[in-house]
């Protein structure tokens, strides 16, 4: 490899003509390796190795950066299911070209799966150097982006995986309309998972309550608590389906049976697909105050109390 080559391999295949710059690279050794097909010039500013990211690549010549949930999914967060590229633009963008050609006008990007997001005004945030946006970056713009679950869903596991604070993400979201705002209200730092996140959020829509991660003796955390007895669990598809994962599931709920609680055990399909007929039968429960403790349940001696952590 070339001195030049070598560099934007370090920089990650694609990188800015002031980042090169900064590695002591001149613009004619960028022009030269250009001229000879080394590298090549993705938009005015930004070169590429022949083989660099597509996505990257992509977002560069439409005239922004990557951003939104083409990042965020990296990051092994939760968030809707999108193949769409997620590009962050100026506020006041000039010029935005085909991701496949930049001598062609973008038009409408929806005709290129592209999704594009006018920057939001972010003082207290710094541009970055390379072609990728940061995390808080990305997840500013993922909040609007997509509907009020999901959104939530993605907040919830920002704060559990401790990618953002409490208080940063209240200075992230400061700038956004008082409707995203709100969003804050329904996130909770302690939803273990996506699943749990949209299981809460659907409970709540009918003003069902619950509590998430309560831990129990003998069981650990159970994904939520509604009312005193009721649990209920969200299996996701892969930890769930493994044999030994499964054998503690069914540890777990015979030791919540014997403690006198009803436990709803749902699998990814019946939060994401049969979420109605899941709701239907919770609300039952609630409406028959089976979800809690009772006085027959007091003489046999559940439901003191002990048994919480």
């Amino acid at each position: 490899m070339s001195h030049v080559t070598d560099q934007l391999q370090a920089l990650g295949g694609v990188a800015s003509t002031a980042q090169m710059g900064a590695r002591g690279i001149a613009a004619g050794e960028l022009n030269h390796a250009v001229r000879s097909g080394t590298i090549e010039r993705v938009r005015s500013g930004w070169v590429a190795l022949p083989g660099a990211p597509r996505d990257v690549v992509a977002a560069l010549r439409i005239g922004g950066r990557l951003s939104c949930l083409s990042v965020l999914k990296s990051h092994d967060l939760w968030c809707a299911t999108d193949s769409r590229l997620h590009v962050r633009v100026p506020a006041r963008p000039r010029n935005l070209s085909s991701p496949l050609d930049r001598r062609v006008p973008l038009g409408r990007p929806e005709r290129f799966g592209v999704v594009v997001h006018r920057s939001r005004p972010a003082p207290f945030l710094e541009e970055p150097d390379g072609p990728i946006d940061s995390f808080a970056w990305a997840l500013l713009h993922s909040i609007e982006c997509q509907s009020q679950n999901d959104a939530i869903v993605t907040l919830d596991s920002a704060l559990h995986s401790q990618r953002v604070s409490r208080t940063e993400l209240e200075f992230l979201c400061a700038g956004l309309p008082k409707t995203y705002r709100a969003y804050l209200e329904l996130t909770d730092a302690n939803a273990a998972s996506g699943l749990e996140t949209k299981a809460r959020l659907g409970l709540r829509g009918y003003n069902i309550s619950s509590l998430s991660q309560v831990k129990i003796r003998g069981v650990g955390n159970v994904d939520l608590l509604v009312g005193d007895r009721l649990v209920v669990e969200t299996d996701g598809r892969e930890w769930h389906t493994k044999p030994a994962a499964y054998l503690e599931d069914r540890r777990r709920d015979l030791a919540l049976t014997e403690l006198g609680y009803i436990v709803l055990r749902l699998s990814y399909s019946q939060v994401m697909e049969e979420w109605d007929r899941v709701l239907g039968v919770i609300r039952g429960i609630v409406a028959r105050g089976e979800h809690r403790w009772a006085a027959r349940h007091r003489r046999a001696g559940l439901g003191t109390g002990t048994e919480l952590l």
